[in-house]
């Protein structure tokens, strides 16, 4: 699943959230200081790239157990579809929320009705990512991603480029990886490889 491609499957979820959600400051996330994924995993294979038109060409029923795979992740997660903001429900979930909740407090700010509908939302969304792409997560997958997120655009002026706006992405890719490790922990270890060497740390 390529960059191209992957705006045409974002998950109504994601889509709903986008109206809810305002652009507010980054969130520190324990994953800057690196309590999640201190054991180093090993960086898993690299997606074979696409070519164009690949897209025009696949058939649909080679998705057809991705979409599945997916649709059965948002009801465990039990996600709303309807706008509803987003509230953590399932006890991973709430773990990933009250943990970085704790964090975000320790650092002296105020935690928001919002702040909990955004993180599980940028943890939702890199998760299906990871089901999209069959569970091959590396750099490449992560740069993809956030270069195509409506979340990542609606938070990160579009003006920013170079170093200022991997600045900015860093604290934002660092709550949306440590809620992986929450939400879909079979993807958790490879999304914060791929963030370690995409931001370092």
């Amino acid at each position: 699943m390529n960059a191209r491609t992957r705006p045409f499957v974002l998950s109504l979820t994601l889509a709903a959230v986008l109206g809810a959600t305002t652009a507010c400051l980054p969130l520190p996330s324990p994953l800057e200081r690196g309590e999640a994924g201190e054991a180093s995993a090993p960086a898993p294979a690299a997606s074979q790239p696409s070519t164009p038109g690949d897209e025009a060409t696949a058939d649909p029923d080679d998705f057809a157990d991705v979409f599945a795979e997916r649709d059965e992740f948002f009801r465990e997660q039990q996600l709303p579809m309807d706008g509803t903001p987003l509230v953590a429900v399932t006890p991973a979930q709430q773990d990933f929320i009250a943990q970085q909740r704790a964090y975000v407090e320790q650092q002296g700010l105020q935690w928001t009705a919002s702040d909990e509908n955004l993180a599980l939302a940028l943890a939702g969304d890199a998760c299906e990512t990871a089901i999209l792409s069959r569970h091959e997560v590396d750099s490449s997958t992560l740069i993809a991603h956030v270069t195509t997120s409506p979340l990542f655009a609606q938070l990160i002026p579009a003006e920013l480029d170079g170093a200022a706006r991997t600045q900015a992405e860093a604290p934002i890719s660092s709550v949306m990886v440590f809620g992986t490790t929450f939400l879909c922990p079979d993807d958790g270890d490879a999304w914060v490889a791929a963030y370690q060497q995409v931001y370092g740390g």
